[in-house]
């Protein structure tokens, strides 16, 4: 956090301070990259203070909603959107900040929370056809890929049963 204030009552004048956190971003990144790379590398060690790790959730069901793409894969934009939203990702076509992506035509940006550079997959009809690496400020081609795996938007995000078994 840049700021935390816990929440307190001040008995002598009857308030009550209700709890205000700002979240720093770039920790967050960092948090959000860290997690995907414990993940999916064997060759990781992560130096961190016990608050920067603390409460990042279940790592298995993190993991479970993982999406992966790849090149001549049949995912129609809608149903990839509808998976992105799924996993807490924001559609806003106009402004594209980590956590979110945007539709124009048959070409997706998205905006992983892990990472500085976008994600672009283009499609014929319902078959993915290019799977790009887009710098986030220049919007410069970085690399071809031919597949990418996507991660949630935030740790807290849960499964359908997991909500389920918590309402019960």
């Amino acid at each position: 956090y840049d700021f935390y204030q816990p929440e307190a009552y001040v008995a002598s004048s009857d308030m009550f301070i209700e709890k205000e956190a700002v979240v720093n971003r770039e920790i967050d990144r960092l948090r959000h990259e860290a997690t995907c790379n414990l993940l999916t590398r064997r060759d990781v060690v992560v130096v961190a203070s016990v608050s920067c790790i603390y409460g990042l959730g279940n790592p298995e069901m993190f993991l479970r909603q993982m999406l992966t793409f790849k090149v001549g894969e049949e995912y129609g934009p809608g149903a990839v959107a509808r998976m992105l939203v799924d996993r807490g990702y924001e559609r806003n076509d106009i402004d594209l900040d980590r956590g979110r992506f945007r539709v124009r035509g048959d070409v997706m940006d998205i905006h992983p929370a892990h990472t500085e550079r976008l994600i672009r997959i283009e499609w014929f009809g319902d078959e993915i056809e290019r799977i790009r690496e887009i710098d986030a400020l220049s919007t410069e081609v970085v690399a071809e890929l031919t597949e990418c795996k996507l991660f949630p938007a935030n740790h807290y995000n849960a499964e359908d049963e997991a909500v389920e078994k918590a309402v019960k």
